[in-house]
C-alpha cells in the first residue's frame, strides 16, 4: 500500500492514537523534548481508551514520546496499565540516558519511576523481554493490545551515536562502511525482537487469534542527518522533509486467517497512519467517533483482492506548518510540496508518484 506517515516521531504517534491529524492538535511541528512543558492535549482520546471498554488489557512497551511534564500526561493515565521504556524520543541503548542540548539525564521507566536497574541492558532487548513477559501473562480468555514502540533504530547520543550489540555487529562485517554497519546491525536486533514477541504468540496458543501490525514513524534519518545513517532509497528526502523519503511508511500488516482473507498480497490503497484507529477499531468491531481524520480501512484490508482498494481515501494531507512554513498534499498520483523545507532551502515542487 501507499502507506504514509508524518515526517517526524511525536506528530506520527498522535496521529495513530488519536485518529486526527496533528495540525488539530498544535502537535505537527516538532518532537516533544525532555524537559518541554508539552504534550498531547488531554481532551484527546487514544486509541486504548477506545479499546478497553471493548474488554481489551492494553499495555504499552517502548518510547513514549507524547508528553510526560505532568503524571497526568503519561501513558498509564492515558489508557495503557502498563508500560516500561522512555519518555522521550532516544536516548542511549546501555546506559539509558537521554542527552538533549543543555541536559543529561535518564529517560528509562517502569511506570512513573526510573528504572535504574535496567542500566547496561540493550534497550531492544528489554522491549522484546518484556513484551514476551506481557504475552505469557496475558489472561488469553480476553483480547490484548500491546503497543510495541522499538526506539530502534533511532540514533543514540553523540558520544554513542548508533548503538548496537558487538555480537550483532560482527554478523554484519560484511558491509564496508562502519555506520551502515552499525546501523544494519541495530536493525537485526530489531528484527530478531519482532521474531520473539510472534514465537511467544505461538506458545500462548495466540497467534490464530493475532492481528499484527507494523510500522516505521518517518522516513530513515540518512545521509547523516540526526547523526545516523539509514538509507530511504530510491525516495527523495530523509526524516524531518516531506518528500517521499521523509513521509512513506515501510507497513506489514499480517493477521491469521480469523481476520485476513485469501493469500498475502501487496495492497494498493493509499492509507495514512491516522487511518490505524477506526480501521483497528473496526477489526474489533468498535466504532471511530465522529470528526477523526482517520478513514475505516478495514473492508479493503481483510477482504479479497477484488475489493475496490481506491475508494476508501483519494488524498493525504502530510502537513502544513507555519512555523517551519512549509506543506504538502497528495491528492491520487500527484503531490504537491511547498515551503521551507527543514534545511532552509526554499522550495515548490509537483511531482507523479
Amino acid at each position: 500500500m501507499r502507506h504514509y506517515v508524518t515526517p517526524l516521531c511525536t506528530p506520527t504517534r498522535v496521529a495513530l492514537m488519536t485518529g486526527r491529524h496533528p495540525v488539530h492538535n498544535g502537535m505537527q511541528h516538532r518532537v516533544i523534548y525532555g524537559a518541554e512543558p508539552r504534550g498531547l492535549p488531554l481532551n484527546e482520546r487514544l486509541l486504548p481508551q477506545y479499546l478497553a471498554p471493548l474488554g481489551y488489557d492494553c499495555h504499552i512497551v517502548g518510547k513514549w514520546h507524547l508528553g510526560h511534564f505532568r503524571t497526568e500526561y503519561t501513558p498509564t493515565r492515558r489508557g495503557f496499565l502498563t508500560h516500561i521504556g522512555p519518555w522521550t524520543g532516544h536516548h542511549d541503548y546501555f546506559d539509558h540516558t537521554a542527552v538533549e542540548a543543555s541536559y543529561w539525564g535518564l529517560d528509562m521507566r517502569r511506570g512513573l519511576e526510573p528504572a535504574w536497574d535496567l542500566h547496561g541492558k540493550y534497550t531492544t532487548d528489554i522491549i522484546a523481554e518484556e513484551a514476551v513477559a506481557r504475552v505469557e501473562a496475558h489472561n488469553a480468555s480476553h483480547p490484548l493490545f500491546l503497543y510495541i514502540a522499538h526506539v530502534a533504530p533511532h540514533s543514540g547520543n553523540p558520544y554513542n551515536p548508533i548503538p548496537a550489540q558487538d555480537a550483532e555487529i560482527d554478523k554484519m562485517a560484511h558491509i564496508g562502511d562502519r555506520k551502515r554497519r552499525r546501523y544494519a546491525a541495530a536493525v537485526h536486533s530489531l528484527d530478531e525482537s519482532v521474531g520473539k514477541v510472534v514465537e511467544a504468540l505461538a506458545q500462548k496458543d495466540m497467534l490464530k487469534d493475532s492481528l499484527i501490525l507494523f510500522s516505521n514513524d518517518n522516513g530513515g534519518a540518512a545521509a547523516g542527518f540526526n547523526i545516523n545513517a539509514a538509507s530511504n532509497w530510491p525516495l527523495r528526502g530523509v526524516k524531518n522533509t516531506l518528500w517521499e523519503g521523509g513521509v512513506r511508511g515501510a507497513t506489514v500488516l499480517w493477521g491469521s486467517p480469523r481476520w485476513l482473507q485469501g493469500e498475502p498480497r501487496l495492497a494498493h490503497n493509499l492509507m495514512h497512519v491516522t487511518d490505524w484507529l477506526p480501521t483497528l477499531l473496526a477489526a474489533a468491531n468498535g466504532s471511530a467517533p465522529q470528526g477523526i481524520d482517520g478513514v475505516d480501512q478495514w473492508a479493503v484490508l481483510s477482504g479479497p483482492e477484488d475489493v475496490d482498494e481506491e475508494a476508501a481515501r483519494s488524498e493525504v494531507l502530510h502537513n502544513v506548518d507555519p512555523i517551519i512554513g512549509n506543506a504538502a498534499l497528495t491528492v491520487g498520483h500527484w503531490k504537491l510540496v511547498t515551503g521551507q523545507c527543514s534545511f532552509n532551502c526554499s522550495f515548490l515542487g509537483l511531482a507523479v508518484l
